[in-house]
């Protein structure tokens, strides 16, 4: 008597049943002949917990980004790693490769079509998977994006405002970015030329640039002008916000050169982000805090007022919410917020 199996179960396999496409054949592998078989399989979180049962020797250490990050995409529906990147499994059914796919795999409630390569020998392991995996600023490139890797710099720092988390996001997100808002080239081109007179790091410039040219246009052009050549009338005024904001950045500057520290980073605190202390960003952050507050001083006429607390972080994530709207998926529909003040 059949094994009774569920609608779903059921379903599963006529689909498996009819998707199963297998190509049999033997290679010359390390110097003997093997029998291979390649087969496209719609896999679940059960198959994938089921194959990860079973590796092969000590595989590396799961890295949690790269997993959660392929969760995303296979939740987003693109997750074309899946046809195009086989899974592995030796000749005595164990995984050689495809530990991360199916840890994401894991996370999900998917059912994806993967293509699963079995009957390479065990020693085939060390020879799998070394090609160079392609990054964010290598996507940027191919795409013709100016200037590539400070455009994602300044793309990533907006994005871990947004979601308040320090993970890099998908390549596929960061250009979606980058093709909704071709302003932020010029934001980073920008920040560029001002770094060596200003001391303020491209990713960081670039961001505020990016946001301050977006909600007040004039105000920002004075203040980065203002900051980037100098006024004598304005810096001769010793409370002046911009006067403040460059001798707070200078003195940073000398406090990181006498600890033997690189530029940008020396002694400064960092500075936790808006979800109660659970995630801690680098050291941009209390630059980008600083920054903020002179302008905001700069452009409401109160006293300037320093102050190190994740608030000022706070006004800037809720700015970039209200600026860009990321599109997570291929099937989400660009909408440009309004809402100024």
């Amino acid at each position: 008597m059949e094994k009774y199996k569920d609608k779903g179960e059921r379903k599963m396999e006529e689909q498996n049943n009819r998707f199963k496409r297998a190509i049999r054949w033997e290679a010359k592998v390390l110097g003997k002949t093997v029998a291979m078989d390649a087969t496209f399989r719609l896999l679940d979180a059960a198959d994938a917990q089921d194959m990860l049962s079973r590796p092969y020797g000590n595989q590396r250490t799961p890295v949690q980004a790269h997993i959660f990050r392929l969760a995303q995409a296979m939740r987003a529906g693109e997750f074309i790693d899946a046809v195009v990147n086989p899974i592995f499994i030796s000749d005595t059914g164990l995984l050689l490769d495809g530990q991360h796919r199916l840890e994401a795999l894991k996370q999900t409630d998917c059912t994806i079509p993967f293509l699963v390569v079995e009957g390479l020998p065990e020693e085939t392991f060390v020879y799998i998977d070394q090609n160079r995996t392609r990054t964010a600023k290598d996507a940027l490139k191919i795409d013709g994006v100016r200037n590539p890797e400070k455009v994602h710099g300044v793309a990533k720092l907006i994005h871990q405002l947004m979601e308040g988390k320090t993970r890099s996001p998908r390549n596929e997100v960061i250009l979606r970015m980058i093709a909704d808002y071709p302003d932020l080239e010029q934001a980073v081109s920008q920040a560029e030329s001002m770094r060596d007179s200003t001391q303020v790091t491209t990713s960081v410039g670039g961001t505020l640039y990016f946001l301050y040219t977006r909600w007040w246009p004039e105000e920002s052009k004075k203040f980065f002008d203002i900051l980037n050549y100098g006024d004598q009338d304005i810096l001769s005024q010793s409370q002046h916000p911009i006067t403040r904001l460059k001798k707070k950045i200078k003195k940073m500057m000398v406090s990181a050169r006498t600890i033997g520290v690189g530029p940008y980073l020396g002694s400064w605190q960092v500075i936790q982000g808006s979800d109660g202390g659970k995630v801690v960003y680098d050291n941009r952050w209390k630059l980008m805090m600083f920054i903020h507050q002179a302008f905001t001083a700069y452009r409401t006429g109160k006293l300037l007022r320093w102050k190190e607390d994740r608030s000022t972080i706070d006004d800037i994530a809720y700015m970039c919410n209200k600026t860009i709207t990321l599109r997570n998926s291929y099937t989400d529909t660009r909408i440009v917020p309004i809402d100024r003040p």
